[in-house]
């Protein structure tokens, strides 16, 4: 747990009574003080459900100091890797991606064949909703409102790109390509400090339309 608090009330808090009092069952700890806890006094079943928190001291590194950028913009982990849960989930993802097309393809057409056009697309559709998430979480940081935010826009674009596929069925693909290349590149050229400041509409709609357009082409 890390509490932030610029008033200092907490910081005299723990300067008169250095240790705070904390229990496993978090409805426990509603309306209690967990500075006046004493779990001395408690039943001896009772006791070992609260346990003991206090300050320590951080000590950040002393060399060059690191910012948030779209190569490592989650302060929260210690170096520029990638989780060990997270690549155990994409290989057993992909293991069950791979078993349910081989166990669920209707037989008798042909073999496995891969669709070059679909899978590069839904891979580039992948990276784009990941790159999103990366530069949204720059502009407000890395929470799970702005994952919902991206998450959200990209149904929503699907969506509107069916509807607009079934309303104009004979478009054809080299519009799609040459509105996908565009948003692209003003994706590329534009600076995301750009949208820093503003309502919602230039903070959010315009920066989230840039990072997740060619989701819409991609449909």
């Amino acid at each position: 747990m890390i509490v932030v608090d610029c008033s200092g009330r907490i910081a005299d808090a723990f300067s008169k009574t250095p240790t705070f009092w904390l229990n496993t069952e978090p409805p426990k700890n509603i309306g209690v003080n967990g500075f006046a806890v004493q779990p001395e006094s408690l039943p001896q079943e009772e006791r070992s459900s609260w346990q003991k928190i206090g300050p320590t001291n951080l000590t950040g590194d002393l060399g060059a100091k690191s910012f948030a950028t779209d190569d490592w913009p989650f302060l929260y982990l210690r170096d520029r890797l990638i989780p060990d849960i997270n690549i155990r989930s994409m290989i057993l993802l992909g293991v069950l991606g791979i078993a349910m097309v081989y166990f669920f393809m209707p037989k008798g057409q042909g073999g496995f064949q891969i669709d070059g056009r679909m899978f590069f697309l839904g891979a580039a559709f992948m990276l784009l909703e990941t790159k999103a998430v990366v530069q949204l979480a720059l502009l407000f940081g890395s929470t799970w409102l702005v994952n919902s935010l991206v998450f959200s826009t990209a149904l929503v674009l699907i969506l509107l790109a069916n509807l607009y596929v079934l309303r104009m069925p004979n478009v054809r693909l080299v519009w799609h390509y040459a509105g996908l290349t565009v948003l692209l590149l003003v994706g590329v050229f534009v600076p995301l400090e750009t949208f820093l400041n503003g309502g919602m509409v230039w903070r959010y709609v315009i920066p989230a339309g840039i990072a997740l357009g060619p989701c819409f082409s991609q449909g």
